[in-house]
């Protein structure tokens, strides 16, 4: 061997004994399918209600128009009404937007990702049939527009995970 492959098969060798930084890892979560994501906890189903045998697809256009009726409801007391009873710290949400500026809209830009995670089959609140309950999970792009006295127009992005209840015809 001559001097240069010498230095070169030493200078590779040197750089194989020094450690490398480790790198950040991600913790890998399960994916969510139909046929686990429909496992409810025996007391997870309200009275008189059974677990669907099959997988329904919720309807993409359902839970649009769910989150769109959230946005036109927040910021003003008819949200109220839209928040479920065990919605947790309902009362300081509400009390959290009264410090909102009170011409402060919510946009929707974006529904990203919708999943099903729970899915059960139960009477029509009116009687007339039974129908499908499903619990939706929707990944939501966001922008607050308001206008500030000092800053002028102001435009806040967001994404936001709404957790809703979607009722559909059986």
């Amino acid at each position: 061997m001559n001097r240069i492959q010498r230095i070169v098969l030493a200078s590779a060798a040197l750089l194989a004994a020094v450690p490398s930084p480790a790198q950040e890892s991600r913790q890998l979560n399960r994916i969510q399918t139909p046929q686990t994501a429909t496992k409810l906890a025996p007391g997870m189903l309200p009275p008189g209600a059974r677990v669907a045998a099959t997988s329904h697809p919720v309807s993409a256009s359902a839970v649009d128009q769910a989150v769109r009726q959230v946005a036109a409801a927040w910021n003003t007391p008819s949200l109220r009404q839209l928040l479920a009873d065990n919605f947790f710290d309902k009362d300081r949400l509400l009390d959290a937007l009264n410090r909102v500026p009170r011409d402060a809209k919510l946009r929707v830009l974006a529904v990203e990702g919708i999943n099903t995670l729970a899915q059960w089959i139960e009477k029509r609140r009116d009687g007339a049939g039974e129908e499908y309950v499903s619990r939706v999970s929707a990944i939501v792009r966001t922008q607050v527009e308001f206008t500030d006295p000092r800053a002028g127009f102001q435009r806040l992005d967001g994404t936001n995970e709404l957790v809703l209840v979607v009722r559909e015809p059986l």
